[in-house]
């Protein structure tokens, strides 16, 4: 009889055991749960749109501004490579009085090292001698230095540059000024030199053929609409200039499938392009210009903003 009891005791007591046992556990489960389920800390949104907005502005940590900077107004970056200091700059629409050059900018805020850089804003609506939108500028520097000689820098498309780089090819009283820029997010910088030569009688036939130019198409003439096979300004290039390639462009000869269709079907098909603009035409009202690294389209728009591609070159 004892040995009975005594093993129902044990059973017993080994009962209570387990079940301490499961209660004991209960809590640590729980906290388990509670510590999985806390929230990670989160970034603030706004800190996070700064560094979005700072990492999308290249130019913020430029010193040297000059112009004016408004909500409209465009930019283009300046760098100096003459081989001496700049302390004025001019700039203006294209014209032959060379006894008119307005205000000049930089008003004394800073001067430009050799290898330094600066940032100018400016309206890009601004009127030519003809009171339209002015698509060639020129660009006129003068040195600290009052012993040299003022620089020219001319028929520039100002509008569609990004970065202008202001050379000098020589030196002293024989350098002759020049400037290579790139357009829009394109990387291939094209260069005034040869233009510059030419311009000054300096470049042979045969210099031409062996030197090749690198400048961009021009922007055509307001009062052309139509494509033309070669740029309407002579002093741009010719029938003979070498950067006129001799096959046809294929992107120019793709877009040119566009004509009659929309905008949005062109860049569909072809892109964006690197810069538009928009004028308005006695003729045919509101016209656009849209700038590709090699060729241009122009398109007409209706009185409902519909744009459909008119000429392509």
């Amino acid at each position: 009889m004892k040995k009975r009891y005594l093993i129902l005791a044990g059973l017993l007591a080994a009962a209570i055991g387990f079940a301490g046992c499961g209660k004991e556990k209960e809590p640590e489960t729980v906290a388990l749960v509670t510590v999985t389920e806390t929230p990670k800390p989160q970034e603030s949104e706004g800190a996070l749109v700064d560094m979005q907005q700072t990492a999308k502005d290249e130019y913020a940590d430029i010193k040297n501004t000059f112009g004016t900077k408004t909500e409209t107004a465009s930019r283009m970056l300046i760098i100096n490579q003459v081989g001496g200091e700049i302390a004025d700059i001019y700039i203006r629409p294209n014209t032959d009085d060379d006894d008119e050059w307005g205000s000049e900018l930089i008003k004394g805020a800073f001067t430009l090292k050799n290898g330094e850089e600066a940032l100018y804003y400016y309206d890009p609506n601004q009127k030519d001698a003809n009171g339209k939108t002015a698509t060639s500028y020129d660009i006129r520097i003068s040195f600290t230095d009052e012993n040299r000689n003022e620089c020219f820098f001319r028929k520039l498309p100002l509008t569609s540059i990004k970065e202008i780089t202001l050379r000098m090819d020589g030196s002293g009283e024989a350098g002759i000024p020049y400037a290579t820029f790139t357009t829009g997010s394109s990387t291939k910088e094209y260069s005034t030199l040869n233009e510059v030569k030419k311009r000054l009688g300096l470049l042979e036939k045969e210099q031409e053929e062996e030197t090749p130019s690198v400048t961009p198409t021009p922007t055509p003439s307001q009062e052309e609409l139509t494509p033309t096979p070669t740029p309407a300004d002579p002093d741009w290039g010719g029938a003979d200039d070498p950067e006129i390639p001799s096959e046809p462009d294929p992107g120019a000869t793709k877009a040119k499938e566009y004509i009659g269709q929309s905008l949005d079907s062109l860049i569909g098909g072809c892109g964006s392009p690197t810069m538009s603009e928009y004028q308005e035409e006695p003729e045919t009202g509101k016209t656009g210009y849209h700038y590709y690294d090699t060729f241009t389209v122009s398109t007409t728009v209706d009185e409902n903003g519909n744009e459909v591609v008119a000429g392509v070159w």
